[in-house]
């Protein structure tokens, strides 16, 4: 199998995955409040906190390894189209989310996950430029 052909399986498989998470009713702000009261011991605004953190950052991985493997699947014109679709996606998935019980759909979100792709896949660019300079 060829290595493009390898990542977009990843890609498709991180949609399913995101898909998942969103279709769930339980993956809401207020479950992950109180797990992390539960394991932390935390409570209030020190737990409110964390969990926002926690969550902001779960958009930021996921929807990042999401573009780094459309970055690494197109041939052409990397950054632009595996942004944009990354972009697409998570703009999508935020309007699924709102469709589900209990699950709210936000923007800012999309905005978060744009700017976590664009910020993965730059890193990773960086990074590979950086090794065939050595």
């Amino acid at each position: 199998m060829k290595k493009q052909t390898i990542w977009w399986v990843l890609a498709i498989i991180m949609c399913i995955i995101i898909y998942n998470f969103t279709a769930a009713p339980e993956s809401t702000g207020s479950n992950t409040l109180k797990i992390i009261e539960r394991i932390t011991g935390l409570k209030g605004e020190a737990a409110g906190v964390l969990n926002f953190i926690i969550r902001k950052l779960a958009h930021i991985s996921v929807f990042g390894l999401l573009g780094i493997f459309l970055y690494n699947a197109f041939r052409k014109n990397k950054i632009f189209f595996a942004w944009f679709l990354t972009t697409l996606y998570a703009a999508s998935d935020e309007y699924h989310q709102s469709l589900v019980p209990n699950r709210t759909a936000s923007v800012c979100d999309v905005l978060l996950d744009s700017g976590g792709a664009l910020l993965a896949m730059l890193i990773i660019r960086a990074i590979f430029k950086g090794k065939q300079k050595e």
